[in-house]
């Protein structure tokens, strides 16, 4: 690799390994492979195909082995395939193709069409992709499958960037023909999370003014307590006593950190604390900063017409049907609902392991965001998993906002195998929300 100049991740390095000693052992065993998937005179026109050979010779002189030509060439498409260009941003246009750009254009399109997640011009975002989608389109059309280790974590830690890797994988079968598996829509999703957090950074810490009325030295260690807490996610802008108030202009304030009780209205929030801060008072400051957004409560989300609790169902199909005739019923979706629920499912299935899955349409199809529940006496087969509750997501139409938020509130219960059990004994809508509440 050295020599060549050719760099491979780790992951990479640990594929071609595996795959040089499946190829030892077919080989000894006499179990050759023709290469069907491409041109062999393609690759070996290529220089990876070369350092390929590079590579055999030392297999072969250790084995006393000959790999055939066509394993040489699978040998070089791992190559081909892993292959990381290391120039700088800057040169984008030189470094990457017209046709990817375009490929990668496509799809930041339709993710943004669909999910509206603002991060269609991210430099950074169009540079990673069509980095990563040159060679993921010469590993797929090669027919070399990569596994990606980190799978299950991305579904369940970044789910909306997940689900913007579904609708990448779909425009990418759209504009090129070539339809890309859960590992590949996995790697996506990491570079559509990241890009996602950037955006989060660009749009700034929150910020507070500070106000204390037993004099600067009380104000000063409540400024550095929450300074050290809280780092770089929150600007502490100043402190005050609170007769200053009402000269400071509050438009530029999220919310004010009191150590007094505040009687007057604000136009800004105030959270009351101890003049010597507690850590139930750093931990009341956090929960506001992250739920700022106006985020509803989680009762809001589950309708007590729409939870249907020890239900007798088979399988998926009769479960789905159920939950649809349901809504259709409520007046709450159309027929074309349960389609683009299959259609969501058929890319890679909802099902996210703990007895739990998340079936949802392939894009936001309702005028509000609400979850339909159903609790199975026995677990069902769902794409090989067994599951036994069924959360079915209907989400607003363009509202990410809801949408990360309804994952957030669903990731912790996946997690928790009590309250998934618990779950499974309610048997009143009462008592499952008295349970979703807790977990």
């Amino acid at each position: 690799m050295k020599k060549y100049q050719i760099t491979l991740s780790d992951i990479a390095i640990n594929n071609l390994l595996i795959h040089i000693v499946i190829a030892q052992k077919r080989i000894v065993s006499g179990h050759y492979v023709a290469l069907f998937h491409a041109d062999m005179d393609e690759i070996e026109q290529q220089r990876e195909f070369h350092v390929a050979n590079e590579i055999v010779k030392e297999v072969e002189e250790l084995y006393q082995i000959k790999f055939p030509q066509a394993e040489v060439a699978y040998i070089a498409m791992h190559l081909l395939g892993t292959k990381l260009v290391t120039q700088k941003k800057g040169h984008i246009d030189h470094v990457i193709e017209e046709d990817i750009l375009q490929l990668v254009n496509f799809v930041l399109s339709k993710i943004e069409e669909k999910l509206d997640l603002g991060i269609e011009k991210d430099e950074e975002l169009i540079f990673g992709m069509s980095m990563h989608l040159k060679p993921a389109v010469n590993r797929i059309k090669y027919g070399m499958n990569i596994r990606n280790p980190m799978l299950q974590e991305i579904k369940n830690n970044y789910p909306l960037a997940y689900e913007a890797g579904i609708i990448a994988g779909l425009a990418i079968k759209e504009f090129t023909g070539i339809e890309m598996d859960e590992n590949e829509i996995g790697y996506l999703a990491l570079h559509i999370g990241a890009a996602m957090e950037r955006t989060k950074l660009q749009s700034g810490p929150k910020r507070c003014l500070v106000v204390c009325a037993s004099g600067l030295g009380t104000a000063q260690l409540i400024y550095y307590r929450l300074k050290s807490y809280f780092g770089s996610n929150l600007e502490v802008v100043g402190t005050t006593e609170f007769y200053m108030l009402d000269q400071y202009n509050l438009t530029e304030v999220d919310f004010i950190v009191s150590s007094i009780p505040i009687e007057e209205r604000f136009d800004v929030p105030v959270i009351e604390v101890n003049a010597i801060l507690k850590e139930s008072d750093l931990k009341a400051i956090e929960k506001f900063i992250v739920t700022q957004s106006n985020h509803q409560p989680i009762e809001s989300f589950f309708l007590q017409d729409l939870v249907f609790l020890k239900k007798t169902f088979h399988t998926q199909e009769e479960v789905l049907t159920y939950l649809h005739t349901q809504l259709m019923e409520n007046g709450l979706v159309g027929s074309p609902f349960l389609d683009a629920v299959y259609e969501r499912e058929k890319v890679a299935p909802t099902s996210y392991g703990n007895l739990v899955a998340i079936p949802h349409p392939i894009t936001p199809q309702t005028e509000k965001t609400f979850l339909c529940v159903c609790t199975l006496e026995k677990p069902i087969d769902w794409n090989n998993n067994p599951v036994q509750i069924v959360f079915l997501l209907c989400v607003k139409k363009n509202s990410q906002e809801d949408l990360q938020e309804m994952y957030d509130v669903l990731g912790k219960f996946i997690e928790d195998h009590t309250s998934v059990h618990k779950i499974l004994k309610a048997s009143s809508y009462e008592e499952f929300m008295r349970i979703m509440k807790e977990s």
